[in-house]
């Protein structure tokens, strides 16, 4: 072998070892991000879960509780900026309406349908709480599709 083939075999060999660290790279990276949003995810169905004012909306949501109506403001605010917040998260394509739907979905399409909820003290504004019934839009489009066909619907669930 001529010096000018071993320089070449070994600038092959150093192209074929960078292309493969930055591939590995890559895929790190990748998986580093999802891994990142599955904890963010994780952190906010906790938050949802052990917050005292959430779950007592959420439990008078499960039969439209006329006490609903005297939940303070406030709460249900923070309620409805819940939902808003993971409505910001699908909007950027950070977690997928599959993922949402299954963790949040159900809460907040009872919140939609709750007469007590929306109150003359705190009226159901779809103007005001844009993202909120954006959310919910969505939701019942993914609830629908996951009724017709559960096995399609878990396939679809991905970080």
């Amino acid at each position: 072998m001529s010096l000018e083939q071993a320089k070449d075999l070994a600038t092959i060999i150093g192209v074929a070892a960078a292309l493969a660290t930055l591939f590995k790279a890559l895929l790190e990276y990748s998986r580093s991000a999802v891994l990142r949003r599955i904890e963010y995810f994780a952190k906010m169905k906790k938050e949802f879960l052990e917050d005292t004012a959430f779950a007592k909306v959420t439990e008078l949501l499960e039969t439209d509780n006329p006490q609903l109506a005297k939940i303070p403001t406030r709460d249900k605010w923070r309620y409805l900026y819940f939902f808003e917040e993971v409505a910001l998260l699908l909007r950027a394509r950070l977690i997928h309406d599959e993922v949402a739907c299954y963790m949040f979905g159900y809460y907040a399409l009872l919140c939609d349908r709750s007469h007590s909820f929306w109150s003359s003290s705190f009226p159901k504004d779809e103007g005001y709480w844009l993202l909120f019934f954006d959310f919910v839009k969505r939701m019942r489009t993914v609830e629908q599709s996951k009724r017709s066909n559960p096995k399609a619907f878990v396939a679809r669930m991905r970080p």
